[in-house]
């Protein structure tokens, strides 16, 4: 039976959502901006200091020069990235602990986790050094053998998301037969694939990053996408 696709699409804040028509700034400034919209749904990016903590960053270069006007020869320290941040005009980057502070005050929403480099270790340390955060998290994972070790550590709802993956279509399809998930994530040109489109059978479809509301419509309607997630898009 094919997954039944829900009426109105979920729709997730990409990397915290959009602020002052930027993305990407996976500020708290942009959690609560979200949050105000009606957003219970938010993706954020992690990056590791150089002094292996975790950071709510997209990347150390492109991403740190947009937002901080300079890219850093290697990762900074979690002190210098925190003074850093204090002299930052417009919003407040936040860091892991900042974030679980937020989070304390905004019980309903979960945080859907985009850590790119040591998945796994990232999420071992959020709910090492900050576990009343656990419930409210939902890793998205990047490889198959990560799946069964986030289930150990006694998370259900998991988010397979495939930019990181090497493998066949079809292999994500086997390989997900015997996973619970709460979406297989992907680029809305994979949705399309008819490959991909056999996870409908057993998983929802999510798609990143849409921000045209043409484009959302056609996804949900003709490809079976009931999650979007968007930087500049309502709920």
């Amino acid at each position: 039976m094919t997954m039944q696709i829900s009426a109105k699409p979920l729709m997730i804040a990409h990397a915290g959502g959009g602020y002052l028509d930027t993305a990407y700034t996976n500020s708290i400034d942009a959690l609560n901006q979200s949050y105000e919209r009606g957003f219970r749904l938010i993706e954020m990016d992690f990056s590791w200091t150089a002094d292996e903590q975790l950071v709510c960053l997209h990347d150390w270069e492109s991403t740190h020069k947009k937002l901080f006007g300079n890219k850093p020869a290697e990762p900074l320290s979690l002190q210098a990235f925190e003074q850093q941040l204090a002299a930052h005009p417009h919003w407040q980057v936040c860091t892991a602990a900042t974030l679980a502070v937020w989070l304390a005050v905004h019980a309903d929403v979960r945080i859907i986790t985009d850590i790119k480099h040591h998945n796994l270790k990232g999420i071992r340390k959020l709910i090492t050094d900050h576990p009343q955060i656990k419930a409210q998290l939902i890793p998205q994972f990047y490889q198959p053998q990560e799946y069964q070790q986030l289930r150990e550590l006694g998370f259900v709802d998991l988010i397979w998301i495939l930019y990181q993956y090497k493998g066949s279509k079809q292999s994500v399809v086997e390989l997900s037969q015997d996973m619970e998930l709460m979406a297989v994530s992907m680029r809305s040109r994979q949705a399309k694939s008819r490959t991909l489109q056999k996870l409908r059978k057993k998983h929802r479809l999510f798609v990143y990053t849409i921000n045209q509301s043409r484009t959302l419509e056609k996804l949900h309607l003709r490809y079976g996408v009931s999650g979007f997630y968007s930087d500049f898009l309502s709920p």
